[in-house]
């Protein structure tokens, strides 16, 4: 591994100011928190999956269902939790989910910046951007897993997701329509937001305030159709 590309990863989480400025120029260097970050997250769902007991996790997210389904319906869906399908689905999404939020996000700061008339920055730079700066997701990944390693085997996703709001705060159950956002925002999340909002401004040469509303506007927008919908 590249010792400044590995001193990187360590200067993302203490003196991200450094890190940001290093790997302005060595786009190629996406790849080392993509693979530590995709690795670690699919070990620890595989690993999930693995040792969980199916048929309790099955019968949960069932009953989660409510009444939307009759009991016919409903047994079918339960036979098609199964434990390889899991396995299978979370090692084939996790990598696809994790590239396309950081091409999506890569793809608007390259355009805001671009119609803005900010510093020239390639579309490359920006994905390499997006990448370091949701490396810190991985805390939430080790706090997971050191929490499933105390748990017993009859315990959800969503409660060993510790550093969820909705672990944190709200508890809401599975059934309950607003769980998916509130368990889908972290401590980790307010992390990354912070490093691109700092590190927009850096390469731009930015105040914060103009970098936040620029980096915080498609979050809101998009977290706030979401609850819209939920709601509605």
């Amino acid at each position: 591994m590249n010792n400044q590309a590995l001193a990187s990863l360590g200067n993302i989480f203490v003196e991200p100011k450094t890190a940001l400025q290093d790997i302005r120029t060595h786009i190629s260097w996406f790849l080392y928190p993509l693979i530590i970050s995709t690795v670690l997250i699919i070990a620890f769902t595989v690993w999930y999956y693995a040792t969980v007991d199916i048929g309790w996790l099955a019968n949960q997210m069932t009953a989660a269902l409510g009444d939307k389904y009759s009991s016919d319906q409903l047994e079918q869906i339960r036979q098609n939790f199964t434990r390889t399908r899991f396995i299978v689905g979370s090692a084939v999404f996790i990598p696809i989910s994790i590239i396309a939020l950081s091409l999506l996000q890569a793809l608007y700061l390259f355009l805001v910046s671009k119609i803005g008339g900010y510093e020239e920055q390639s579309y490359g730079r920006w994905f390499n951007f997006s990448v370091w700066t949701g490396f810190p997701m991985i805390l939430s990944t080790i706090a997971s897993g050191i929490t499933y390693l105390f748990s017993s085997h009859q315990v959800t996703y969503y409660t060993l997701d510790i550093t969820s709001l909705n672990t944190l705060l709200f508890h809401l159950p599975l059934n309950n329509h607003m769980m998916g956002v509130a368990a889908s925002l972290h401590l980790t999340t307010f992390w990354i937001l912070a490093l691109m909002i700092f590190g927009f401004a850096q390469w731009n040469k930015l105040r914060l305030g103009k970098s936040t509303i620029i980096v915080l506007a498609p979050w809101v927008i998009i977290y706030a159709l979401i609850i819209i919908i939920k709601l509605a």
